[in-house]
């Protein structure tokens, strides 16, 4: 099962293809003044920790495990780890205010470049730091919905719903092989309760469910 995660991740990070890509222009947005609108994080200022159940899929292999999302007050960076059911550490990445992120722990069963390169990358995608330069923004008018680009390690389209507290879809720019896009839904006081990442054409999924842990109320 590793062996075949490995191969998955070293090929999509091999293999770039030009495709057509929808620009925001072709999905009925419209450009509008960067100023008019604040980036909102997936996981607010007052954030405290959430608890996930996490399915990892990789073409018909599968399996789970725990993730808990913690804010550092004193530094105002983000911890994310991976854990097994019985609690032992799978992985753990760091993300520091200025939205630079290091990976402090990787088990043996995770530690191949490949898979580590994804991780980090992809749980990245839900942290945006203090300096990130906006670079466009673009609205559709009748809904009230807009996208803000920003480029920070990498450029990056994050979707807003007028009605929603955070984005309600991410997705990475480029037209690579496995290009993700995060998608993030019910909002509430511990960030989104379901969090998706899927890989363009690849067969490779990421979805976190949160659990409602007393303890943290």
């Amino acid at each position: 099962m590793k062996r075949y995660l490995t191969s998955v991740l070293i090929l999509s990070s091999l293999l770039l293809f030009f495709e057509s890509c929808s620009s925001l222009r072709h999905q009925g947005y419209r450009k509008e003044a960067a100023n008019n609108r604040v980036l909102i994080p997936v996981f607010g200022p007052n954030f405290d920790k959430s608890l996930y159940n996490v399915k990892i899929t990789f073409g018909k292999n599968s399996f789970t495990s725990l993730a808990v999302i913690k804010q550092i007050p004193e530094d105002k960076s983000f911890r994310l780890a991976l854990l097994t059911e019985a609690g032992m550490r799978l992985f753990e990445m760091e993300v520091m205010k200025d939205g630079s992120s290091r990976v402090n722990y990787t088990s043996d069963f995770l530690n191949k470049k490949a898979i580590v390169k994804k991780l980090s990358s992809d749980f990245g995608l839900l942290f945006t730091g203090d300096s990130c330069k906006i670079e466009k923004v673009c609205s559709m008018v009748d809904s009230g919905n807009y996208v803000i680009r920003i480029n920070e390690n990498g450029s990056k389209d994050y979707y807003f719903s007028s009605d929603v507290k955070g984005p309600v879809k991410i997705s990475e720019r480029g037209c690579t092989y496995g290009k993700t896009s995060v998608f993030l839904n019910q909002y509430g006081n511990r960030g989104p309760q379901e969090i998706i990442f899927t890989h363009k054409i690849l067969k490779f999924e990421i979805s976190l469910k949160q659990i409602n842990y007393p303890g943290w109320n």
